[in-house]
């Protein structure tokens, strides 16, 4: 028969591997949310794309140029990836139960507009159906 003593690190060691399957969990669906937001986002500049910016704890308040800056997406693989690459940097560094939060935002001015449909590029509505097709992927547990 086990002791308290073996008892309660078997209990620590579950605790700290559901802690880990959280933050992985949260990472997932962070990182899938970004590039549904991302690659959803019509193309010119590569403003647009660029401009989704991903930070913990609080949004981010800026706006950027162009990681690559062009015309008629001519540059759009280049800002695709400099943008996802910074989510996922940011986003790795979340730990769960540190009462933090991810936060996934684009200020400029005109988003709103895209996503309202204004570009035949991208649906109205792109940024909430990137949101719950993140949170469908988490639900059918292939993240």
């Amino acid at each position: 028969m086990p002791n308290l003593n073996e008892f309660t690190r078997r209990i620590r060691a579950r605790a700290n591997t559901l802690g880990d399957n959280l933050t992985k969990t949260v990472r997932r669906v962070a990182i899938t949310a970004d590039a549904a937001v991302v690659l959803g986002t019509p193309v010119d500049t590569g403003r647009a794309r660029s401009n989704w910016i991903v930070a913990l704890g609080a949004p981010a308040s800026q706006v950027i140029e162009p990681y690559s800056p062009g015309e008629a997406g001519s540059t759009e693989g280049a800002n695709t990836q400099a943008a996802l690459a910074q989510g996922e940097s940011v986003i790795t560094g979340y730990v769960s139960g540190q009462d933090m939060e991810i936060h996934i935002t684009n200020n400029l001015p005109y988003i709103q507009r895209l996503n309202d449909g204004y570009s035949a590029q991208a649906p109205a509505n792109f940024v909430e159906m990137a949101v719950m097709e993140a949170v469908a992927a988490a639900r059918r547990g292939v993240l």
